[in-house]
């Protein structure tokens, strides 16, 4: 199974193309690129707004031999590849943040949105939108933004080629999900945690807070309470109680 990649010079949203191109048939591998997404989709609900021609906008179909209670851990696997990428453009280290953000020194560099399609025990498909900031500058970024993300350019002082970075993301993404493959999901989520950026921080969801204990085999966030209780939440925002630690920011 190979991957391949298509772009299109303008498109409202990559997801929809590719769930367009998922429910036609179209086989696992697919990906869908886009130069200037006019309305592109964060989690929870939101845009993704990203300067035409400067960011890899970016979805993936994927039709995985996974329960649909392990879609959500695509996202992860997602992110790692990720993560690995802009490593591999010359960022010392990227970190994630739960569920899905990749981190460098603390500011967001990318975000991935996974939406999976699912006929009772079998999961159809899953479509993971990656957007990630190549050639932003931070003039770029929305003042209320501009403190908390950043890009490969403002990381690497150059430029990158949004295809050639696309071509590296999506190799390091089937060397991965060919695990899948062959061994299942079980591997996900200690790869994912091995560069978890919260692991033993207090974090707070929805007015919640407790310290990040771990991620579950299925993906969920395990915050232990001061009493001891450990709470599992399976999506949402969690972030630092300590504003200065706050790594990731909204989509």
């Amino acid at each position: 199974m190979e991957f391949r990649l298509i772009i299109h010079q303008e498109a409202p949203s990559t997801q929809d193309l590719a769930r367009d191109m998922a429910l036609r048939g179209e086989p696992e591998g697919l990906a869908v690129m886009v130069i200037h997404q006019t309305r592109g989709k964060g989690r929870l609900g939101r845009s993704w707004v990203s300067p035409a021609g400067k960011n890899l906008a970016l979805s993936l179909i994927l039709r995985p031999p996974l329960s649909p209670r392990d879609a959500a851990l695509l996202g992860m696997l997602a992110s790692v590849a990720v993560a690995e990428t802009v490593e591999e453009k010359g960022v010392p280290r990227a970190e994630l943040k739960w569920p899905n953000d990749v981190l460098v020194k603390g500011r967001k560099i990318a975000g991935i949105l996974p939406e999976a399609r699912t006929t009772g025990a079998s999961i159809d498909f899953v479509i993971i939108g990656i957007g990630l900031n190549v050639n932003s500058q931070q003039y770029d970024f929305p003042p209320d933004l501009s403190d908390s993300v950043t890009s490969l350019l403002l990381c690497t002082a150059k430029e990158h080629g949004l295809e050639d970075v696309a071509h590296c993301l999506l190799r390091g993404m089937k060397k991965l999900y060919d695990r899948v493959w062959t061994e299942g999901s079980r591997f996900i989520v200690p790869l994912w945690e091995s560069r978890w950026a919260h692991r033993g921080v207090r974090l707070v969801r929805d007015g919640v807070s407790g310290v990040a204990e771990e991620v579950d085999q299925d993906g969920a966030l395990i915050l232990k309470m001061e009493n001891g209780r450990r709470l599992r939440f399976h999506s949402g925002e969690a972030e630092p109680v300590d504003p200065a630690g706050v790594a990731g920011t909204r989509s």
